[in-house]
């Protein structure tokens, strides 16, 4: 039986989306007969140690680490990835072991796995370090410690057999890192939605009961849905929403639903712009996330200027599933923009250019077929979509004696 060996910060139970990911092309790997093992990081002392789930065996290493400051995070994050390779060390050879970016700089593991046990590593790039820290403002663009850390991470992508890149934009991206664009595959962080159920999106309303317990009523909702943070664009946003109050649109409602990094800045903004078009919510449980979804006439996602390549938002995978056209301010470059444009499925805004975005709103709003329609080519795009099977091929290729399982 070939075995795989997956190393990410978190897994399921615990909370983050690279966990979640993983967790979907584990499945796969289990249902394809392979030995899956994943090792991740304890959120709690008492999590720490061996579990299996599903087919698949996990081991939770216990490193201290908290989110409190930039610092702490930081210091965490560097104590997990000698915690994490000192456990992959001890643990049983693996024919192929997967490292994520999850926490940034574990591609540098890969190599010394290989070397010491013969593994063939495979890089799954979620983010790209240290330019998304220096895109935020983490650390200084160019600077000498994210020169440092550049040339680390290219050595270490440099020398898995294998890079997965979860679109075009960060392909693009690596390669011009020096990384050979024959060792990299454009693998999308799509799939999980298989849960999701378009609900009807047209007036009259149907039922819905987030509508009915928030009091949305037959508001036009624009819903940003999942995490709030550093590289996303928010400023555009809300020069919309600014721009439709003043307009005296009053049945248009911004819908922020989540939390993160960037939240209190938003809350801020809109308390000192008094915003009275934009309304938050926590996250809402997964069970109910068709309906929580299905709230939204059209979903925003966002990304900062000169983030593309970076990071791909995962969240449009999941507003595709619910059958809703996504707005996307960002690069044109970006892989999100390129789907959008490729099937039809949304707009795309130049960051900065709210004007614009609060015409395309009321473009839509006057245009219930046109986001119907929208919403449905996004749903047949997804089908096409799924990284279980890419990577479970991708995997098979760089290990012949393998193929017999394909």
């Amino acid at each position: 039986m070939p075995s795989i060996l997956f190393i990410n910060r978190v897994y399921p139970p615990d909370s983050g989306a690279t966990g979640r990911v993983l967790e979907h092309a584990a499945r796969s790997f289990v249902k394809a007969g392979w030995d899956v093992t994943v090792l991740a990081t304890a959120a709690s002392r008492e999590s720490a140690g061996e579990t299996v789930q599903d087919g698949v065996r996990i081991f939770r290493v216990g490193i201290l680490f908290s989110k409190k400051t930039l610092v702490a995070r930081a210091l965490g994050y560097a104590l997990m990835i000698p915690g994490l390779l000192l456990k992959a060390l001890r643990l049983p050879r693996h024919d192929v072991v997967v490292t994520k970016t999850d926490p940034p700089m574990l591609v540098v593991i890969g190599p010394i796995i290989k070397a010491t046990k013969g593994s063939r590593p495979i890089h799954w790039a979620q983010d790209l370090y240290p330019e998304v820290a220096e895109e935020c403002g983490v650390l200084p663009k160019g600077g000498f410690l994210a020169g440092i850390l550049r040339r680390l991470s290219t050595w270490g992508i440099q020398r898995h057999d294998l890079t997965l890149a979860v679109g075009r934009c960060m392909a693009e991206r690596l390669v011009g890192r020096g990384i050979s664009s024959e060792a990299i595959r454009v693998v999308p962080n799509a799939g999980l939605e298989g849960e999701i159920v378009p609900t009807p999106c047209a007036l009259p309303r149907e039922r819905n009961a987030l509508r009915e317990t928030h009091g949305i009523g037959d508001a036009f909702v624009i819903m940003y849905s999942g995490n709030m943070g550093r590289a996303h664009d928010f400023t555009t946003v809300i020069g919309a929403a600014r721009r439709l109050q003043e307009q005296g649109e009053k049945n248009i409602l911004f819908l922020f639903v989540g939390e993160g990094p960037e939240e209190s800045l938003i809350r801020r903004e809109v308390f000192a712009r008094k915003l009275e078009n934009i309304r938050f919510l926590s996250p809402q449980p997964a069970a109910t996330l068709s309906e929580s979804l299905g709230t939204g006439d059209l979903h925003l996602v966002t990304m900062k200027e000169g983030m593309e390549g970076l990071v791909v938002p995962s969240k449009f995978y999941g507003v595709m599933a619910a059958a809703r056209p996504t707005l996307f301010v960002g690069s044109k470059d970006s892989e999100v923009a390129r789907m959008i444009l490729e099937h039809g499925i949304g707009q795309v805004i130049a960051p900065g250019d709210d004007a614009i975005l609060a015409e395309v709103i009321l473009r839509y709003r006057a245009d219930p077929d046109l986001v119907k329609s929208e919403g449905n080519k996004a749903r047949v795009a997804l089908k096409a979509l799924d990284l279980s099977p890419m990577i479970l091929m991708e995997v098979m290729q760089i290990l012949p004696v393998m193929k017999a399982l394909d």
